[in-house]
């Protein structure tokens, strides 16, 4: 218990130390109805921006779309009116959806409900499972709606993820098409788009809905300085605490662990501390290694070969793979967070690569050009 009490109290500290994190985000907010935040595998996007945005409130409703949790644009849908629902009746939607009876104050709003929703997605936002019918379409005109009547905050985060899974029923592109229109016929509605680097062409190339359209910002790591303040709230020393940084990148779930674990007994070394977290997290590199390998059938022997800072392309110079191939693995391992890019190529997790390569020193593969002669 003592060590969950920690590890809530580190990420209290986390966030307060990333508040200037949050204000770029609330400030951007301010300027630009359209708001995006691109950022590597795990550096705390949708943490931040939960913070930034705040709760959602009957007079200032946030409505996040997650993808990463969509199986199809009805799926969605059925989430968005949900919200909408919920933004609406607050915590009277509880007592409308067990269906017995409700006060006639209570029926009044669900009239009101049914002039945004309609009745279909009134019906929709009651049920206990997608009914497959309503269509998504019809979900954004209804957020359209609240957001003609007060400022309305739309969040879509995990960009990504249908991309992640072949022939994904729900179609990005025509998505983010929808929400620039919608934001263009000028009601009180902010879009916020979250995901990862990968995602940019996406989103922003040359024929992508956003093109040149909103304020975009880019999360990292949290950097040196934040986790000194989060390792003085846990008194553990500065010193340990850039040790740590320099291994694993500021990694934040890595960096919590292991400034939690100090805080306990601040005896250890970096090396020492992170190399506990590690043989703790064995089953953890089988799982990644397994994703990596569904992702495309070279994915797991290109994550070890970054992680032993070979570089992606060794397997291109002994002639197994041709170097556009390779290049297929690193965006395909890219987009599902497994792997970064920043000077080189390296892992995401510091200790997934700690595990593939059996020691902690931080390891970056060398990243060669695929024109160079020795790809």
């Amino acid at each position: 218990m003592a060590m969950i009490r920690e590890m809530n109290r580190a990420r209290w500290g986390l966030e307060m130390a990333r508040l200037a994190e949050s204000e770029r985000i609330t400030e951007a907010l301010q300027s630009s109805r359209v708001v995006g935040i691109l950022g590597e595998g795990e550096v705390g996007k949708t943490a931040t921006i939960r913070a930034a945005l705040g709760a959602s409130l009957p007079e200032n409703p946030v409505l996040r779309m997650d993808l990463a949790g969509a199986a199809s644009e009805g799926h969605l849908a059925f989430r968005l009116v949900r919200q909408v629902a919920i933004a609406e009746l607050g915590t009277e939607f509880s007592t409308l959806k067990v269906g017995a009876l409700v006060p006639a104050s209570l029926e009044r709003k669900k009239v009101d409900l049914a002039e945004l929703l309609g009745v279909e997605g009134v019906e929709e936002a009651l049920r206990d499972w997608p009914s497959g019918s309503f269509e998504l379409l019809q979900a954004l005109r209804a957020i359209e709606k609240v957001a003609q009547q007060r400022e309305t905050i739309l969040w879509i985060d995990h960009l990504e993820s249908p991309s992640l899974t072949p022939r994904h029923p729900l179609d990005l592109d025509r998505l983010l098409w929808a929400l620039r229109e919608m934001v263009q016929r000028g009601s009180l509605l902010s879009v916020v788009l979250s995901g990862r680097d990968a995602t940019e062409g996406e989103v922003l190339g040359r024929e992508a809905a956003f093109h040149q359209q909103g304020r975009w910002l880019s999360l990292d790591n949290p950097a040196e300085e934040v986790w000194e303040k989060v390792a003085s709230d846990l008194r553990v020393s500065r010193d340990l605490a850039g040790d740590l940084v320099s291994l694993t990148g500021g990694h934040p779930e890595t960096m919590l662990g292991a400034l939690v674990r100090l805080s306990q007994e601040d005896s250890r070394t970096a090396d020492e501390v992170l190399g506990e977290l590690a043989s703790m997290s064995a089953a953890l590199v089988g799982r990644v290694a397994q994703h990596a390998a569904t992702l495309h059938r070279l994915g797991a022997k290109v994550l070890e070969q970054i992680a032993l800072g070979h570089g992606p392309y060794a397997a291109s110079q002994r002639g197994d793979s041709p170097p556009q191939e390779i290049r297929k693995v690193l965006g395909r391992l890219q987009l599902a967070g497994i792997i970064r890019h920043d000077d080189g190529w390296s892992v995401v997790n510091p200790l997934v690569a700690i595990l593939l390569r059996r020691e902690v020193s931080r390891t970056s593969a060398p990243d060669w050009d695929l024109d160079d002669p020795r790809s």
